[in-house]
Parts: structure tokens; C-alpha cells; sequence
């Protein structure tokens, strides 16, 4: 199992519902392929993880480079897992707008120009990425939108530990 994360920047600042069309338009497609998949936007930076097999990620990430809403796409990491650690959802978008979710270590990244220093550090953009995704798991259960984007291979459980 082929885990892909990467960083990039938004060409303009995207609307709530232009991210929400990206993932119900991705989460079909991924389901498809047998991909999983997590995606954060602040301050026009995305982080994105993709898991599934080598080719299918592989076949993805490719269209993903070429999307004219997003440049400079940089691959922060790529690993191997027996299994997912992002199997919960076919495509969903991190709750950034929640104060929660900068809770603690997470407090100094709040700020736009912060983030898009330490965003291009692998360890701290998965972090980013873990801490999004946990505390979207949260609220799965609860919110109906984000229910439908559920893969259906489990809850969250583990964050990778290194990259």
C-alpha cells in the first residue's frame, strides 16, 4: 500500500464549496481506483495524502500535477504500509476552520505565513494532516456530508511515524 503525500499552492483562494466539489468529484473517482485520500487547505496551501495501490496512486497523482488550480506541487513523501493510516474516507477535507484543531503544538501554525513556511516540512505538514484527519473522524459520525465520503475500511487509528 503506496501512501503519497504533497504540498501545493493554490492559484486563488478557493470557496468552502469549490473544496466540497473537489472532494465529492474525487471521492467518486478514488472509490474507483480503491483510493484513499485527505486533504487540507489554509491560506491557499493544500496538503494532501493518497493511499492505494502503487499505480492507482501513482495514475492519480499524475492528473492531480496538472490541475491548473494549483502550482508548485512539491512531493513531501512517500512511504509503504502494510496498510492505510488514511483508509477512512474515499476524499475528505481537514475542519481547519474549527480553533481545535490549532489547539497546542499546532497554536503558531495558525497564521497563514507560518504555515506556508513549515508546510514544506514533511514531518510537519503529515502532523498537520494527522491532527486534521483525527479530528474529522470526530465529527464523522455526527455530520451526514462528511459521512458520505466514507470508504468504509475502518475509523482513524494510527498516524505514520516517519516519512
Amino acid at each position: 500500500m503506496l501512501t503519497l503525500l504533497y504540498r501545493s499552492d493554490a492559484v486563488a483562494l478557493l470557496p468552502f464549496s469549490a473544496l466540497a466539489d473537489i472532494c465529492v468529484r474525487s471521492s467518486s473517482n478514488n472509490r474507483r481506483l480503491g483510493v484513499t485520500g485527505f486533504l487540507i487547505e489554509h491560506e491557499g496551501i493544500f496538503l494532501q495524502v493518497l493511499e492505494g495501490e502503487a499505480d492507482a496512486v501513482g495514475t492519480l497523482f499524475a492528473r492531480i500535477s496538472c490541475d491548473t488550480r494549483h502550482r508548485n506541487v512539491a512531493v513531501l513523501g512517500r512511504w509503504e504500509w502494510p496498510e492505510r493510516s488514511f483508509g477512512f474516507w474515499a476524499m475528505n477535507f481537514g475542519p481547519l476552520a474549527n480553533p481545535d484543531v490549532w489547539d497546542g503544538e499546532f497554536a503558531s501554525l495558525r497564521q497563514g505565513e507560518a504555515f506556508r513556511r513549515k508546510s514544506c516540512d514533511p514531518e510537519t505538514a503529515l502532523a498537520v494532516l494527522c491532527r486534521a484527519y483525527a479530528f474529522a473522524g470526530k465529527v464523522a459520525g455526527s455530520d451526514p456530508v462528511i459521512a458520505d465520503f466514507v470508504m468504509g475500511l475502518g475509523r482513524p487509528v494510527r498516524q505514520p511515524v516517519s516519512v
